[in-house]
């Protein structure tokens, strides 16, 4: 099944190999603490949304998906991808990401679980400041749960209520899927 790619005209180089993002990408349309917590709950073996990539089972989902925050469609090409070796992928049940129930109800969980919190010590409150930070590990996120219960209480329950690994995929589903350092991929104009 082909996969598409929206990229702006003045980035792309037809069939230019491509690989794994060097540094951790951070979320342009998902709150730090939502894609914190996709993160700590992800499933071993499954792509890791800080290097992954995007695309849409139809041009013309790539090509809304990559237009949603603002920028023209005409600055876009869409294309078709090209493994050299096919990348753990996931399907979401949603047509992009920043659509996901999760989003909405992480967030109001998170606010629940927080509870009155807002009069609590500045200690107390940077101590659960990992969850809320940009594009932490989730090796780094578990090292400061380890080091504070109450983060560890906090991130753990909002964490059980994720389910963006284990939706059903949807026909219109946004991809994404995490290049290995060995693999590439490139994009070809349609």
């Amino acid at each position: 099944m082909p996969i598409y790619r929206a990229v702006p005209k003045q980035d792309h180089v037809e069939g230019q190999t491509k690989q794994r993002h060097a540094g951790r990408r951070l979320p342009a349309n998902i709150p730090y603490l939502v894609d914190n917590l996709w993160e700590l709950a992800r499933p071993d073996g499954l792509p890791s949304r800080r290097h992954a990539v995007y695309a849409s089972p139809t041009p013309e989902l790539a090509l809304q998906n990559a237009c949603a925050a603002g920028p023209e469609r005409d600055n876009y090409l869409v294309c078709r991808l090209e493994f050299d070796a096919a990348p753990p992928m996931i399907q979401l049940s949603v047509a992009d990401a920043r659509l996901h129930g999760d989003v909405a109800n992480l967030q109001r969980e998170v606010n629940r679980l927080l509870g009155r919190r807002a009069d609590d010590s500045l200690a107390d409150k940077l101590a659960l400041a990992p969850l809320f930070l940009p594009g932490i590990g989730k090796q780094e996120l578990r090292a400061a749960m380890d080091a504070d219960p109450a983060l560890d209480a906090l991130a753990r329950a909002a964490a059980a209520q994720v389910t963006l690994w284990s939706d059903r995929a949807a026909a219109d589903g946004e991809f994404f899927f995490e290049i290995a350092p060995e693999n590439t991929y490139r994009l070809f104009r349609i």
